[in-house]
């Protein structure tokens, strides 16, 4: 009976992955497996739990939706774990995750919990105030409502101003021209700035992604004056005054 080895780009002999799954039998493979055998019989004699096997997810999922809530995405938060964002996304919602993955993640949570996203450049302002928007529609919890985010029940939510508003986000959407979900307090400070520019209802309209209508109503819960037509010139020359 022939041997069956694997292809030479698998990892021969560095885990028992190629054995069990691949069926290769190359001395490496078989090595690795004998090995891990070995290990895994001892250590589940001794009642230790092993690196790969499953541990509850709870804490896992809050780790990475607490980081997210404070603007890192699952691209970013998956380049520092060296492993993509669907990956990330996965264990973000997932019951069970390995040992390792439990770890390696709480590791990072340690390290960036105190650390909002960066908005160094264009790329990284929308990233971040994407993944805040995502996050808030979402209910996430930031870190600092964890006492213990293994164990709590629920995260301790202080009241928050409903006024609270993302600068990033407004920046983005008023002056580079982003499409971002902007929260209600946020389209209205929007507003303000882009009405101070003598921009008209439909022109506001435009670059928040919202109808006409929607600006008419903030503008007059705001009691800002119209800005078109006969209105638009004294309001010009008022404020050039």
């Amino acid at each position: 009976m022939d041997t069956i080895v694997c292809p030479a780009e698998h990892k021969h002999g560095e885990t028992s992955t190629c054995h069990t799954q691949h069926g290769c039998r190359c001395t490496p493979c078989v090595a690795a497996h004998t090995e891990y055998s070995f290990y895994w019989r001892h250590m589940n004699a001794a009642g230790r739990p092993l690196p790969y096997s499953d541990v509850d997810g709870r804490g896992t999922r809050r780790r990475l939706q607490a980081l997210s809530a404070l603007g890192w995405s699952a691209s970013a938060l998956g380049t520092r774990l060296g492993s993509d964002q669907t990956v990330v996304s996965r264990w973000m919602l997932a019951d069970k995750v390995t040992r390792v993955t439990a770890e390696k993640i709480a590791a990072l949570y340690d390290e960036l919990s105190d650390t909002p996203a960066p908005a160094g450049t264009r790329t990284e302002r929308l990233s971040r105030a994407r993944t805040l928007a995502h996050a808030r529609r979402k209910g996430f919890a930031r870190p600092i409502e964890w006492d213990d985010i293994d164990h709590d029940a629920e995260p301790q939510r202080p009241a928050e101003s409903p006024d609270t508003i993302d600068v990033v986000a407004v920046h983005l959407v008023v002056n580079e021209g982003a499409r971002v979900t902007l929260t209600r307090s946020e389209r209205h400070e929007a507003v303000r700035q882009l009405h101070a520019r003598y921009l008209s209802d439909g022109e506001i309209a435009t670059l928040l992604g919202v109808t006409e209508r929607t600006i008419f109503r903030d503008r007059q819960e705001l009691e800002l004056p119209a800005a078109v037509g006969v209105d638009r010139q004294p309001i010009i020359q008022e404020r050039a005054a």
